[in-house]
């Protein structure tokens, strides 16, 4: 791992403790780029959430749930009231054990701090509210404070926890996804102290540059980390080493023990070579990435596995690895053997050519790609995702149905 880039994501910090909106640009193939983030996220003992869309109330909430389930936010409610206090004050001054109503009347009997005003009033409502149902909740008074103004409240939340210890928001940057990077560079301007991060290939980041110059260009720039150029000798199958950050990076972004088995399984399938292996590793690797889909916001319920589509072309149905019908996308996995038989990819064409001309965009990924390079496949899927949305909905505004 390269020890200058780590050491320039630690700069990043030090600008962010004095006060400097940063947005960490991590430019270079996604895997790459990621396995640089999860390492230096390890050296920190940090956890990261992985923004979906481009809504500042969701960001927000994301990464305020994920605090939640870190820290307890009651008790550094508790801690920061305390502290605001003049010395002669904090004499006495006990949460612990007092009923709502009794915090409530203490509370009204101490002093407001003539600044972060916001994050007393976050205190006070956390305060006077029930006992969280379970630990880890993200109390109703922050979701509440968060729905109204997030940015107000995400300034709050950073105010109430130790500067360095909160969660590392990482916002994805594919080329569709601009809106997302301007509100996470407009959280970063609002509370500098929020470790923000996106990972960008050079094409997505030669893409937003094209649209000329702005704030969040500005942010991109200023916060560029470049990887270097991977040396050519490096194998492109997926390796022990080259799976256990992508692992890694996928358990600390939450996601559910079931499909992080299904991850490893995919990634051990690959050493296989055999005609018959390989058949059942790709249904693996297929098995995952519908999984991941269905988990992810952004994709979930769009696709359907191993799906039948009649293409009313005469002959029977053609079954599709993910199919999505109400985009009219199909996605194949494709393995070693497609490429190595001439039977097996003619019939492949064929089978393109018959969903082309049925109006469905095709796209055919290496099943090993599911695990060696799953962050470019994802991005591959969102980019395609949002240009038939928007395709589909001029179609639909050019007929008037809008």
């Amino acid at each position: 791992m390269d020890t200058a880039l780590l050491d320039a994501l630690d700069r990043h910090v030090r600008r962010r403790a004095e006060g400097i909106p940063t947005l960490s640009t991590v430019v270079g193939p996604p895997e790459r780029a990621l396995a640089l983030l999860t390492e230096w996220v390890h050296r920190h003992g940090l956890s990261v959430v992985v923004a979906e869309g481009d809504d500042p109330r969701a960001m927000v909430a994301a990464w305020a749930t994920a605090l939640a389930r870190e820290q307890d936010l009651t008790s550094h409610a508790e801690a920061f009231v305390v502290l605001s206090q003049p010395t002669d004050g904090k004499r006495g001054l006990l949460f612990r054990g007092k009923t709502v109503h009794e915090r409530r009347v203490l509370l009204d009997g101490l002093t407001p701090p003539r600044s972060e005003s916001t994050t007393w009033e976050l205190c006070r409502h956390i305060l006077e509210s029930p006992p969280l149902s379970s630990p880890g909740d993200l109390p109703a008074p922050v979701n509440a404070s968060i729905q109204q103004d997030p940015f107000a409240a995400l300034q709050a939340l950073l105010a109430l926890v130790p500067f360095g210890s909160t969660p590392v928001l990482r916002v994805r940057g594919g080329p569709s996804d601009f809106r997302a990077l301007r509100t996470a560079a407009s959280l970063c301007a609002s509370a500098p102290a929020l470790t923000t991060v996106c990972v960008l290939t050079p094409e997505s980041l030669a893409e937003h540059q094209r649209r000329g110059e702005s704030r969040v260009l500005a942010m991109l720039r200023d916060g560029q980390l470049d990887l270097p150029e991977a040396s050519p000798a490096a194998p492109a199958a997926a390796s022990a080493s080259a799976v256990a950050p992508t692992l890694a990076r996928l358990q600390q972004e939450g996601l559910p023990e079931p499909l992080l088995a299904r991850y490893a399984e995919a990634a051990r399938s690959i050493t296989a070579a055999r005609r018959e292996v390989e058949d059942r590793a790709r249904s693996t690797q297929e098995r995952f990435l519908f999984d991941l889909l269905q988990h992810l916001p952004s994709t979930r319920g769009l696709f359907t596995l191993n799906a039948y589509l009649d293409v009313g072309n005469g002959h029977r149905p053609l079954e599709v690895d993910l199919l999505c019908p109400e985009l009219r996308l199909a996605v194949e996995l494709d393995g070693y053997f497609h490429f190595r038989e001439d039977a097996r990819y003619r019939l492949d064409r064929r089978k393109d050519l018959a969903l082309q001309r049925a109006g469905y965009w095709v796209v055919r990924f290496l099943s090993d790609d599911v695990v060696s390079r799953l962050e470019e496949i994802l991005e591959t899927l969102e980019t395609l995702i949002a240009a038939r949305r928007q395709e589909l909905s001029g179609r639909e505004t050019s007929h008037g149905n809008r």
